[in-house]
């Protein structure tokens, strides 16, 4: 397996256009395919479609109160940004460990702060989530490759991913309420693709999906 991680700045702070707002969103390949992926983008310049695409809900990470955490707009603009915080990482025998916090929710109201952790290791890969601060509703958000076949159970509690090779992935909520619902991938200009979407509604703040392979 290998998981690609957002812990960095949206960039460089005099060259922000071609940035989203995905802090602490990440992507997951397993058996050679990908699984969990970044939507992507299929067009430039203004309008509501890529407004969508660079918004928060189009990536795997947790939107609060319906808010970016970035604020993105006009196509190529941003202004106030997230900045990652207390990211920490530890290696062990067999379990590697990411965590990562950022401040891009402290212009709301309650000023809640973000906190991801990932445990991965030979065979599964635990995301946890949680919103500290004065807050209505956070969501955390999975997005599937388009070949990647969905089979919910347990009312999205769990499921199944069948990968392209015949090949499986489970998920299992431990923390949080599950919709699974439609999305769309874009892996090149010009191209929007049906694709699935996990989203899980964090409770009191929490938010905790585990994936398992063989």
């Amino acid at each position: 397996a290998v998981a690609f991680l957002d812990v960095g700045p949206c960039g460089p702070d005099y060259l922000l256009g071609h940035a989203h707002a995905d802090t602490l969103s990440f992507e997951l390949s397993v058996h050679g395919q990908r699984v969990v992926v970044d939507s992507g983008t299929s067009c430039y310049g203004s309008g509501a479609e890529r407004q969508r695409q660079r918004s928060t809900a189009a990536h795997n990470t947790v939107v609060v109160d319906s808010a970016d955490s970035s604020e993105v707009w006009g196509g190529f603009r941003v202004a106030r940004r997230a900045r990652p915080l207390d990211l920490e990482l530890l290696a062990g025998w067999k379990t590697i460990t990411a965590a990562c916090s950022h401040d891009g929710y402290g212009r709301l109201p309650g000023r809640p702060v973000h906190r991801r952790e990932w445990r991965l290791d030979e065979s599964s890969l635990r995301v946890a989530d949680r919103v500290d601060g004065g807050f209505s509703r956070a969501t955390a958000r999975f997005q599937f490759h388009p070949d990647v076949r969905v089979q919910p159970s347990d009312n999205g509690r769990s499921g199944l991913l069948t990968l392209p090779s015949g090949r499986t992935v489970r998920w299992r909520l431990e923390e949080g309420e599950p919709i699974i619902g439609p999305a769309t991938y874009h892996p090149r200009f010009g191209t929007s693709l049906a694709s699935t979407c996990l989203t899980v509604e964090c409770r009191q703040g929490r938010s905790v999906v585990v994936f398992t392979w063989s």
